[in-house]
């Protein structure tokens, strides 16, 4: 995916998390691994925290900063 900010090439990966720990974010489909999560690898910096685990598809643009979420509101 292109970056709509800068037209640079966007990152695949995960952001992950489970409440009890900060929330990170992994390039690719492999799951996070332990030494990765004990490393801090990943860390997602504007995460807020509460309980309860998620994993969301995302792709992020290391020039920008940013990231982008495919998702769906339900009523």
């Amino acid at each position: 995916m292109i970056c709509p900010f800068c037209d640079k090439e966007m990152l695949k990966g995960t952001m992950s998390g489970d409440g009890r720990t900060r929330i990170r974010w992994k390039e690719g489909d492999k799951p996070m691994g332990i030494f990765e999560g004990i490393g801090g690898i990943g860390l997602v910096t504007a995460a807020k925290y509460t309980w309860g685990a998620f994993a969301i598809k995302t792709y992020f643009c290391r020039k920008c900063k940013k990231m982008i979420i495919d998702t769906d509101v339900t009523k």
